[in-house]
């Protein structure tokens, strides 16, 4: 009686650590880690878009998006297979704006021409007011032959300082707004297409 006991304890031990073992097993082959970020992820959760094989062949969606997109490939790095992607822009024009001068060197840039701007739009407001009281002053003590060129020589300096002050204001614009709008049109992001996903999916059933 005693050694049938026994006898039923190991086995029932066995088939515990057996089951145990399984599960173990089971567990490891349904984890396995992207290649990418290097975190163990259950099998449904990642995908083979390329021609790798082993546990390299597999990787999220989004690192593999994120990688893409800061090297600027479009295929894998390691196999060579050429992905089917599509791009699209990493910011918005607002939200990029906001990016672009988070930037240390571009935001002392603006703050620098910004004062630059304040200055001249300063100097060329009392030109202005001087040129226009001086006219005012002439307009009321005749029209002789010399205060009328006077006249016209306070007008054309007057136009001459518009045209230098507007003149700085394009080119202030143009230093920012040029450098700005190409980072922007070249900050992109680069996603997988449907058909890259699909033939993904379709090789890890097969698999």
């Amino acid at each position: 009686m005693t050694t049938n006991t026994s006898v039923s304890v190991e086995q029932e031990f066995e088939e515990v650590s057996l089951s145990e073992e399984s599960q173990r097993q089971r567990s490891s082959t349904d984890s396995i880690a992207c290649r990418i970020c290097q975190s163990a992820t259950e099998k449904s959760r990642l995908i083979s878009p390329c021609l790798c094989k082993g546990s390299l062949r597999y990787v999220h969606r989004d690192c593999l998006e994120h990688w893409l997109s800061r090297s600027g490939l479009t295929h894998c790095e390691l196999c060579l297979h050429r992905f089917q992607t599509y791009t699209t822009l990493r910011y918005g024009c607002m939200e990029s704006l906001c990016v672009w001068y988070r930037h240390p060197s571009n935001r002392g840039l603006l703050v620098s021409d910004a004062l630059i701007y304040a200055v001249l739009s300063f100097i060329c407001f009392i030109l202005t007011m001087i040129c226009i009281l001086v006219l005012r002053f002439q307009s009321t003590h005749g029209n002789t032959l010399q205060e009328t060129l006077a006249s016209t020589a306070i007008v054309c300096f007057l136009l001459l300082v518009l045209i230098v002050y507007l003149t700085n204001l394009f080119v202030l614009a143009k230093d920012h707004i040029i450098p700005w709008y190409r980072w922007w049109r070249s900050s992109r992001r680069i996603r997988l297409s449907e058909i890259t996903l699909e033939e993904s999916s379709s090789t890890s059933l097969v698999v």
